[in-house]
């Protein structure tokens, strides 16, 4: 029996979310085809009519990933004065520490990506560009562009191992744990307002 296109895309939008999730909660090596297939109500043979590859999907994961980290951060900087500091509050929360599953790719999945294929880690690595890039573009006026730059790339990197090494340790350390967030949180959020006092 045919599946029609809008099924297949309803298909194809599940296996990347339920990849995306178990990525981000088990790693690469942690979340398989079979398991992928199953969470997302379908079989093996469907996720391979629409991925050649785990790989490929992986790729497509991550890629749907940054692009709603990319759409979060473009929906605060238009409706928040302060668009740095809500994003900064966003990511370095309790919540985001203890959900992998739903947070950010890129903390969850830092050290893994350099033993995965290479079209990950440029999906990655693109994602990761065009973060830095608006996060840059949030300095005030006037902040040298390479210096902008250099912020960001900081500040981004940041972020991401921040809450990776609060995850490390929370279940033998919650403490600790709530601890790197919070140091984190006030002295990222010095480092953007110094620099936006120039």
């Amino acid at each position: 029996m045919k599946v029609s296109g809008e099924k297949v895309a309803e298909h194809r939008a599940a296996l990347v979310a339920t990849a995306r999730r178990l990525l981000q909660q088990r790693g690469f090596e942690g979340a398989g085809v079979a398991e992928i297939s199953r969470e997302a109500g379908l079989t093996q043979g469907a996720l391979y009519g629409q991925f050649r590859s785990k790989d490929a999907l992986a790729k497509e994961a991550a890629c749907q990933a940054f692009a709603d980290g990319v759409a979060s951060w473009r929906e605060l900087r238009a409706v928040m004065p302060d668009p740095l500091s809500a994003y900064l509050d966003a990511y370095l929360c309790e919540s985001h520490v203890k959900d992998a599953g739903s947070g950010c790719l890129m903390a969850a999945c830092i050290s893994d990506v350099p033993r995965q294929d290479a079209a990950i880690g440029a999906a990655f690595a693109e994602g990761f560009r065009e973060l830095v890039a608006l996060i840059a573009d949030a300095f005030p006026e006037g902040t040298p562009k390479e210096v902008g730059r250099r912020r960001a790339l900081t500040l981004v990197s940041a972020l991401a191992g921040s809450v990776a090494m609060a995850r490390a340790v929370e279940k033998t350390d919650p403490e600790l744990s709530r601890e790197i967030i919070a140091a984190a949180r006030a002295e990222l959020g010095l480092f953007a307002v110094g620099d936006r006092r120039g």
